[in-house]
């Protein structure tokens, strides 16, 4: 996948992760705010770069893994390639 493609899908996601409500005080719901963090969403349109794949994005991912398996869940990653 083409570099600007694959920006261009992380901004969906970015907005997509912005989407997802945080309301209880729970371990997971801790851990998304970092992500949403590592990657504020950029406006439908705009041309720029998430902070997905960063290192703080990787710190907050893994914490998001291990409050998901703490309460009997298991969090995933959807990949695939453009063309």
């Amino acid at each position: 996948m083409a570099s600007q493609e694959q920006q261009g899908w992380y901004r969906v996601a970015a907005r997509e992760l912005d989407r997802i409500p945080v309301s209880d005080d729970s371990a997971v719901n801790d851990a998304i705010s970092p992500l949403k963090s590592a990657a504020p969403p950029i406006k439908l349109g705009a041309v720029g770069s998430t902070g997905i794949g960063s290192s703080e994005w990787g710190v907050a991912a893994q914490e998001l893994q291990e409050a998901c398996r703490a309460v009997g869940f298991e969090a995933a990653i959807e990949a695939f390639t453009g063309g």
